[in-house]
């Protein structure tokens, strides 16, 4: 496997844990107060930006050539730390 193969894997790996985490922070915000679900629910919409952005990051990645992957690099890397900080503040304040 080519360090870009496992790049990609690798970035795919750590999103799709960070999903189906976020998934089960929803299943937790429909027995929540009212207001606590409000404002649950806004943190969630900002996290699947977040993730939506991560996504359509990866998949540029995934399709760059092997010539041209490495720049994809640092964007993923901020788009995915982006992800992760904004992930575990709304996971502290659970």
């Amino acid at each position: 496997m080519t360090a870009r193969e496992t790049y990609i894997e690798n970035i795919k790996l750590e999103l799709d844990e960070l999903n189906d985490q976020l998934n089960s922070f929803e299943t937790k915000v429909t027995h929540a107060r009212q207001d606590a679900r409000e404002r649950y629910a806004a943190e969630l919409a900002k996290l699947r930006v977040h993730s939506r952005e991560a996504r359509v990051k990866w998949e540029a990645l995934q399709t760059s050539g092997e010539a041209s992957w490495h720049q994809w690099v640092s964007d993923m890397d901020r788009t995915r730390d982006a992800f992760i900080h904004a992930f575990h503040d709304f996971k502290a304040r659970l």
